[in-house]
């Protein structure tokens, strides 16, 4: 190989490793998101990961070899009712998670959701005793009138899944 043959190989070298330099710099906020939603999940006591999704950027080739991963949900079973459990979505530039309230029914393979962010008139969701379901911050969960399909992943952590350890740990807590 000439002199010229390593210039011109040298040349390209460059250019691609400051192309993938820049783009993976793009791409920094979403991998530091990534590390912090994942640290947070394991933070949440009785909590698992049920669904995620990884994106790509055409105009950032560093994506196309390692996505970062952007949306994050996460499962709290209540550990009274069987099939019920708290879900929690960390979506990347988002300034607030959502926060979900979900009665899984099984053998339907169906889920009623209930959001916090709901007008009065939506009908509550209930406890074991009848009570409204009230969160931390004083809202309550309210009924959603959407008739939104579960992904595939959430339906099957619900109904297909043993959450014995999650419910002592949040029994527990």
């Amino acid at each position: 190989m000439t002199v010229r043959g390593f210039k011109i190989a040298g040349g390209w070298s460059a250019g691609i490793a400051i192309a993938l330099g820049l783009s993976y710099c793009s791409e920094w906020p979403k991998y530091r998101f990534e590390r912090q939603a994942a640290e947070t999940g394991q933070h949440i006591a009785g909590a698992r990961l049920i669904g995620s999704t990884k994106t790509g950027d055409l105009a950032s080739p560093i994506s196309w070899f390692w996505p970062a991963t952007t949306t994050w949900s996460f499962a709290r079973p209540d550990p009274l009712m069987r099939h019920r459990f708290y879900t929690v979505t960390l979506i990347y530039n988002e300034a607030s998670p959502l926060v979900y309230l979900v009665d899984a029914e099984c053998e339907a393979r169906k889920a009623v959701l209930y959001d916090l962010d709901e007008p009065e008139s939506a009908f509550p969701a209930r406890d074991m005793w009848g009570e409204p379901v009230v969160a931390p911050n004083g809202k309550t969960y309210r009924r959603l009138n959407t008739n939104t399909a579960l992904p595939p992943e959430w339906q099957h952590a619900f109904c297909d899944t043993d959450w014995t350890t999650e419910r002592k740990a949040v029994a527990e807590r």
